[in-house]
């Protein structure tokens, strides 16, 4: 009997910064970091991008191929570079996926989300005959499952937290902005510019979110310090929280990638709780590359991507967070035994 051939899915991920070109080159950790800088700079064509990994995934009787590719390019150099040359380079890297390994369904990680308009960027080529995925709904739905168990915490100590959101107009951040809504907690929403400030007050006030619970939506900063707890959702390059913003004993779920608390604030405040968000228990499978989060856990976008072959979706899932969509990820992650991990600071195991 002829063996019929594997669904093929790829993450697409990138270096946060010039450390992490060292998960996939060692040598390189012994080069100073302008030099290792400038040389993926100038990279063009099929050196432009790496194959980090390929590995196989079996659940409930199903068997999944997939592939983990960096474009190489660290966060900052994603931010600042040209938007032109930054596309062209995430635009290579999906095409040869497609094109040569035979890819049909691509998880967007981490700053190739943003830049290319969530997605939709992609299907806008003629060329892109793949499915996509930003990931960021299953995203949203293990920040939902991790931030309620933060606020179990003070629901038994009878407490009533504020909860701050950092980039409350980005995708995750508009959505979880409006699931905290909905369920009445006091909410301080931040963004970068008055711009999305606007924006974020129509979309709230679109479902009639626009409420007395809301106590601020704002691009100071300094707001979050009435906030026992802050999420990050930030496309923000590194580090953007610094310790005159936080209130003491205040907990960070942080789903930005790159990070945006350094771990100097952590030493600087030690009465600070850091939580890796975003993060998913898939104890059993082998990615064969160290993307950061602990052994055994990996970002909830990728998982998406998984439960996405798994269940052989063929529509995008790009743009807007959709509810009946988020809620199907739900049901796909009980089904396939994905949960929220264990909490980790920096990879190092917690507790509340």
């Amino acid at each position: 009997q002829k063996e019929v051939p594997l669904k093929k899915f790829a993450f697409l991920i990138h270096p946060r910064d010039t450390s992490d070109v060292a998960r996939r080159w060692w040598v390189t950790k012994f080069l100073p970091n302008p030099l290792v800088d400038t040389i993926i700079e100038k990279l063009k064509g099929r050196l432009g991008f790496t194959i980090c990994s390929n590995f196989k995934i079996e659940k409930l009787n199903k068997k999944v191929e997939g592939y983990i590719i960096a474009t190489l390019l660290t966060g900052r150099q994603m931010m600042t570079l040209p938007l032109k040359i930054v596309r062209k380079r995430i635009l290579d890297t999906i095409l040869f996926a497609q094109n040569k390994l035979g890819v049909e369904i691509i998880g967007l990680g981490s700053l190739t989300t943003s830049l290319t308009d969530g997605g939709k960027w992609l299907i806008q080529n003629p060329e892109v005959r793949l499915t996509i995925t930003h990931g960021d709904t299953y995203g949203v739905a293990v920040a939902e499952e991790g931030i309620e168990k933060i606020l179990n915490v003070f629901k038994t100590n009878k407490q009533n937290p504020k909860i701050a959101i950092v980039g409350a107009y980005g995708l995750i951040g508009r959505a979880l902005s409006k699931i905290f809504a909905k369920k009445n907690y006091d909410l301080i929403l931040i963004e970068k510019t008055e711009e999305k400030v606007n924006l974020l007050r129509e979309y709230l006030k679109r479902f009639s979110l626009l409420k007395d619970n809301i106590l601020t939506i704002s691009t100071d900063l300094n707001e979050i310090r009435n906030s026992e707890i802050i999420i990050t959702t930030t496309s923000h390059p590194g580090a953007l929280l610094k310790s005159e913003h936080l209130k003491k004993g205040a907990i960070i779920y942080d789903i930005a990638q790159p990070m945006n608390v350094s771990p100097q604030l952590i030493k600087e405040r030690p009465d600070i709780i850091k939580i890796d968000g975003g993060y998913v228990d898939i104890d059993g499978i082998d990615l064969k590359f160290n993307m950061g989060p602990p052994k055994g856990t990996t970002f909830a976008c990728l998982v998406e991507t998984m439960m996405m072959a798994l269940e052989g979706e063929k529509n995008h899932h790009i743009g807007e967070i959709d509810d009946s969509y988020l809620e199907k990820t739900k049901e796909w992650a009980k089904k396939y035994g994905f949960a929220h991990a264990p909490f980790t600071c920096f990879g190092k195991p917690i507790s509340l």
